[in-house]
């Protein structure tokens, strides 16, 4: 089995959002159970929360006919300070049980819209990817979410480039295979609405060639976009490898060459490693 450093940029992202709403989720396939859970629980649940506010409620009630009761002009004078901590406490726990269930409702919503989203088929392509990567063999190594960054400004293609995300990037002994994940629809691709993979693909694997170059010397740098959806067709000058999922093992395995000796193979692992989103 390969080593595997890092994750899934994209579902990192739809994680890290869910969270921040109160809903933790380990993996795409958590969601639907967890909404399924929300939908069948939700009235339950909002019945409980009315009840013991209910019960809170009317305690604080209690003690403010209790206060009400006392006799004597000092005693009044502090019980109504007492009285109107007890009302505004009962404004807030009112405020709670509406809160409570607009909160569930809006998670509820949220998971429905996040099942049927484009980000959330996005991930799941990128996590497929990863576990099928995972299966090369052990002197291989799958890096994933990586952001290069240069020190200065390279060009390519007449453009200026400094920056670049990398879905996953496997080094091996043959060399550096870059790797786009694609998962799109027929729809989405006829719309024409989308940057051009097989460039944002070619311009990744170039500034990951100058980095490793200028650091290491030449190493060989190809470029893959792995397909679990429909793409455009590529241009004919595109060095670029479009593959469905299954054939990246493959397609990876057949460079047998060596061109990285162990050592020099720690030392390029060892600074990619740096470039993982933590």
């Amino acid at each position: 089995m390969a080593t595997v450093i890092g994750e899934s940029g994209a579902w990192r992202e739809i994680a890290e959002n869910l969270q921040r709403c109160g809903l933790n989720i380990r993996h795409p396939n958590d969601v639907e159970p967890l909404l399924a859970h929300l939908r069948a629980t939700y009235q339950p649940s909002v019945d409980r929360k009315k009840l013991e506010i209910a019960q809170s409620v009317a305690s604080k009630e209690n003690r403010i006919v209790e206060l009400h009761a006392k006799k004597g002009v000092w005693r009044s004078f502090l019980n109504w300070f007492r009285i109107r901590g007890c009302k505004m406490a009962i404004a807030q726990l009112h405020n709670e049980e509406r809160q409570y269930a607009a909160t569930l409702s809006a998670s509820i919503r949220r998971l429905d819209t996040m099942r049927e989203s484009a980000e959330l088929v996005g991930a799941r392509a990128e996590l497929d990817v990863i576990a099928s990567l995972a299966r090369l063999p052990d002197e291989y190594t799958v890096f994933s979410d990586i952001r290069l960054s240069a020190e200065r400004y390279i060009h390519f293609n007449g453009a200026a480039l400094r920056s670049a995300q990398i879905d996953h990037l496997v080094l091996t002994p043959a060399g550096v295979f870059v790797i786009e994940t694609k998962r799109w629809s027929r729809k989405f691709v006829e719309s024409g609405d989308y940057h051009d993979p097989f460039d944002q693909t070619q311009r990744a694997a170039y500034l990951c060639y100058d980095q490793l170059r200028r650091q290491f010397g030449k190493i060989r740098v190809r470029s893959i976009v792995a397909c679990a959806g429909q793409l455009p067709s590529a241009p004919k000058n595109s060095h670029v490898k479009v593959l469905a999922v299954p054939e990246l093992i493959g397609y990876i395995l057949w460079f047998k060459q060596p061109e990285l000796a162990p050592d020099r193979l720690w030392q390029v692992r060892r600074y990619l490693e740096r470039f993982v989103t933590a």
